[in-house]
Order: C-alpha cells, then structure tokens, then sequence
C-alpha cells in the first residue's frame, strides 16, 4: 500500500501532515518569543510560570482536546465560526498543546547561552531588544529543535485529531484516528501501512533534532 501510493493512505498522511507542520509553525511563532522573553526577563513570579509551563508539558492530548472543544462548540465562546470538527479546529487544538512544550525548550534554549555573550553585547551598547536578539542568535539550533519536537508531539497525538477533528475520511482524518479505526475494525494492513510512516516520520524528527543539537553551542 505505501510502495504503489494507495489515494487512501497518500490522502490520510497528507492530511496528517499538513495539520501539523501548520500548528507547529503557528505554535514556533507564538511559542519561541515568549520563552525567549521569558528567559529574559526577571520579575517576582518567574519561576511560578517557568513551572506552570512545565507541568503543561504533562497535559493528557484529551484534556486540550476537551477543553478547545468547549470553546468551540455550537454553544462555545467562539461557536458562531463553526469551526469544530474541521482541519482548523484540530490545527488551534495542536497549537494550544505544543505552544507550551516550544516556550518551555525555547527559554531553557536561551537561558544556558553562555553569559559572555550578553555581557559583550551590553558593552558594546546594544539596548536591550537587541541584547535579546543576539543572545537567542547563538541559541538558533537549539530553538529549530523546539520547533520540530514540537512537530514531533503533534504528529503522533490521537486525542485532539478525535475529539476536534471527527475523524473524517477525506477532511480531518489522521495518521493516528485511522489507526485507531482500523484497527478497531479488525483491518489491519491499512493500520499497519500507516503506523510503518508514522515511525518513519518519529525516526526523522529524532536524527534531524540530533544533528541540530550536535550544532548548538
């Protein structure tokens, strides 16, 4: 099946992908400033929010998916868009749940620049805008490796896709839901032929996040 490009699994892992690689760009753009910011800043609460972060990372897929889907929802705050069980509806429920895994690997990224670098670029006079810039610079590999662990968690996850996505042949149906429909109907080649790109997708984020880590300072 994945050697003669069946439609059905191209359709399904084209689907998958394109959700995605879109919530994990969309969480990069909102999740790096923040850790950078974070990681910069110095107020009373920092190390509160530096833990409330932390144990976001521990959120069950299912709790975000529940909880987007009471936003968005008929009767929801933003249930006039009818959005649910739509590809945009799983791409804000994959962003709400990697934004905090980003933000957290961004500020570590940062935080561990060696302080040389920030302390060359005050002496030299760069204002602060700047100074954060020049220090998230040196930390550029480790934050494209925030990015794609980012991309990592979402591709493998099954709770949001159900929940915000319903599984739609065709529209919003995943990797993971056709496996887990698949195989709860007893086909398993489909199944198979999916968790086989699925691995291959979880073994190229890994060496790509290696080989980019080999690069940060």
């Amino acid at each position: 099946m994945i050697l003669s490009a069946d439609t059905e699994v191209f359709t399904i892992v084209s689907a998958s992908l394109r959700f995605s690689l879109s919530s994990a760009l969309i969480a990069s753009a909102i999740g790096i400033p923040l850790g950078i910011a974070l990681s910069a800043s110095r107020f009373r609460f920092k190390r509160l929010v530096e833990d409330l972060l932390n144990t976001l990372l521990a959120v069950p897929t299912v709790v975000v998916g529940l909880f987007v889907y009471t936003i968005l929802f008929s009767q929801g705050p933003l249930g006039e868009f009818r959005l649910l069980f739509s590809p945009a509806a799983i791409i804000i429920g994959q962003t709400v749940l990697i934004i905090p895994l980003i933000a957290s690997l961004a500020c570590s990224a940062v935080s561990i620049v060696n302080p040389i670098v920030r302390e060359t670029a005050v002496t030299l006079g760069a204002g602060r805008f700047r100074t954060t810039m020049t220090v998230a610079s040196e930390a550029q590999s480790a934050l494209i490796v925030a990015c794609i662990t980012g991309f990592g968690r979402v591709v493998g996850e099954v709770g949001i896709s159900l929940i915000l996505g319903g599984n739609i042949l065709g529209y919003t149906r995943t990797i993971t839901t056709a496996i887990s429909l698949e195989t709860s109907k007893g086909e398993f080649a489909l199944g198979l032929a999916l968790g086989i790109i699925l691995l291959s997708a979880a073994f190229a984020v890994n060496i790509a996040a290696r080989i980019l880590r080999r690069r940060s300072p």
